[in-house]
Order: C-alpha cells, then sequence, then structure tokens
C-alpha cells in the first residue's frame, strides 16, 4: 500500500510529505507522481493538486483520491477520471478559520471604507472621508452555509455583524435567518449590505453573481467571493462597479487564474485582488486529515467529505 503525491507547491519535496506522513502513518510509504520508478501496481491513494489528465486513471489499484483543496475541480475536468474512485474534498480546522479570518478582514476593509486610504497612499494623497455605517447595523449575507460558509457566519455574528444566510436547501442556525431557494434569493439579497459567496460550483451556481442579481443588492453594497471564480459574470461585476451600484468587490478567486495581467479588476478603483489565498491549509494539517481519514477507511468506517457526483460538490 503506496501513498502518490503530487505538491501543490513547487517548494514541497517528498521528503516534507514523509516527515509529516511518519508522525501518523509510519508505515506508509510514500511516492511523487513524477518519479521515473513508480510502482503504479502498489499505489491505493492519491493526493493530489492538478493532476495530469489520466494519470489518476493509469493506477489500477487506487482506493481513494484526496485533493488537496476544499475544491476539486483540478480533478473533475480530466476526462479520464475513474469514478468508481471515491473522491475526497480536502477540510481542516486550519484552513476554515483562515477563512473566516479573510472574510471578516475584507469585512471590516468595507465597513471601515479602506480602500480609498489604500488608493490615496498610492498617489500620496490626503483624503479624509466619511464611515457612514458601523458594523452593528450593518447586515452581511453568506451565500452557501457548508463547512466554510457557516464557520465565516459565526465568525462574523461574534465579531458584531448581523448575518443572514442564503443555500439551495433549508438551514436553520439560532444566530441568524436563514433563507434557501431561488424563490428567496431575492429577498436575501435585498438585505445583504455585503455579499460573500462561499458556493460550491455546480451548473445552478455558474455565473449566479451577475448584473441581475448583483442588481437587486442596496445601493452601495459590497461583494466578497471566496467562493468559486466561475460563480461571477466578469463583464456584469464591471458593469455594476462602474455604475457605483456596488462600492466594492473583493475577489481571491477568477475563473481564470494566475488572473492575466491586462485583465481590468488589477486596474479598477473598486476591486481588491487576493492570489486564491484565502484558506490555505498547511501541508502539516492537510497530511493530518488525510491520515485520519485513511486510517478510518483502513477500519471500513466511512470517508468523509466525499465528492458527490450527483450533486457536484
Amino acid at each position: 500500500m503506496t501513498l502518490v503525491a503530487k505538491p501543490e507547491y513547487s517548494t514541497q519535496t517528498l521528503d516534507d510529505y514523509r516527515q509529516q506522513f511518519a508522525q501518523h502513518l509510519p508505515n506508509l510509504p510514500i511516492a511523487l507522481w513524477n518519479d521515473p520508478n513508480l510502482d503504479v501496481e502498489s499505489i491505493q491513494y492519491a493526493m493530489v493538486c492538478r493532476p495530469e489528465p489520466g494519470f489518476l486513471a493509469s493506477l489500477p489499484n487506487l482506493k481513494v483520491v484526496f485533493s488537496t483543496g476544499a475544491g476539486v475541480e483540478h480533478i473533475t475536468r480530466d476526462p479520464h477520471y475513474p469514478w468508481h474512485v471515491p473522491l475526497v474534498r480536502m477540510h481542516t480546522q486550519e484552513a476554515t478559520q483562515q477563512m473566516a479570518e479573510h472574510v471578516l478582514m475584507c469585512s471590516m476593509m468595507s465597513v471601515r471604507r479602506y480602500p480609498i486610504a489604500m488608493r490615496a497612499q498610492q498617489h500620496s494623497q490626503w483624503q479624509d472621508y466619511e464611515i457612514p455605517r458601523s458594523i452593528a447595523n450593518t447586515t452581511v449575507g453568506v451565500m452557501g452555509l457548508g463547512n466554510f460558509g457557516l464557520h465565516t457566519a459565526q465568525q462574523l455574528h461574534r465579531s458584531g455583524f448581523n448575518v443572514i444566510g442564503w443555500s439551495r436547501s433549508r438551514h436553520a442556525h439560532d444566530f441568524m435567518e436563514c433563507y434557501a431557494g431561488q424563490e428567496e434569493l431575492a429577498d436575501f439579497l435585498s438585505r445583504s449590505h455585503i455579499l460573500v459567496c462561499l458556493l460550491p460550483r455546480t451548473d445552478a451556481t455558474h455565473h449566479i453573481l451577475n448584473q441581475h442579481t448583483l442588481g437587486q443588492l442596496p445601493a452601495g453594497a459590497s461583494l466578497i467571493n471566496v467562493g468559486r471564480g466561475a460563480h461571477v459574470k466578469t463583464d456584469d461585476l464591471r458593469a455594476v462597479l462602474d455604475s457605483q451600484h456596488l462600492s466594492y468587490a473583493f475577489l481571491d478567486v477568477f475563473e481564470q487564474e494566475p488572473l492575466p495581467a491586462d485583465s481590468w479588476l488589477w486596474q479598477h478603483p473598486s476591486a481588491i485582488t487576493t492570489p486564491h489565498v484565502a484558506a490555505n491549509a498547511t501541508l502539516e494539517a492537510s497530511i493530518h486529515y488525510v491520515s485520519e481519514q485513511i486510517r478510518h477507511f483502513e477500519a471500513g468506517e466511512s470517508l468523509r467529505n466525499v465528492y458527490d457526483v450527483q450533486q457536484k460538490y
């Protein structure tokens, strides 16, 4: 039984993986995906980021694939993926807390209108400005109430924001009002001074943030997209920013990554971009999670956070 890894970052080495796995599964052999002497027959587990198309299908005894991220599009787009093998999404408490912190930071920057000061500093300008809203009278709408969404909503609530949630199916939480389904989306949007998108990527959520839905937000609202780049119809976002219906868009994910150098998002005064860093679990935390899952699986227990082929998340 061997685990094959394709690191998410070029700085991560085979020794890094072996040292971390040794703390949890000391008898588990580890190999890298590009080892010219890789024994494909021995591979039962794979921990990968953006595997080469057909690579996973070339492993005849593969039992489980672990994504190095919460998203799995970089794996499911492989036309040769062996769909009889369960695909497990990464979920660590560390990454969940990072996501909540990132969204809280962006929310507070929006309320305090901090991007104005950032732009003024770039031009060596002293520019005072009014702060018309406080956290206490700001409603944050969180789209998507899975692992990331729920923890983020709780963090925002503890920090003093009024929080409401929206998801495809009905949820109930005592600290926030929850909306569900397409028929309740407009009411949810109309109350959201700050809209946080943490939805999964499905056919139904593709370009869900467009000129129509963004136009249903209150005038002067802000958008925080930390879900998937494909949730935002980029040209429509530019239109609502240019019209000043939206004050700011905080974007951590994009349809094309890295973001092209000629993208309008780099220079737009109301767009704040970060390079997909909102929630990056450390290698230590990721391997702890994978090791725990393997132990449970080998003991005949169910895997957690398995990608649902029908639901597409």
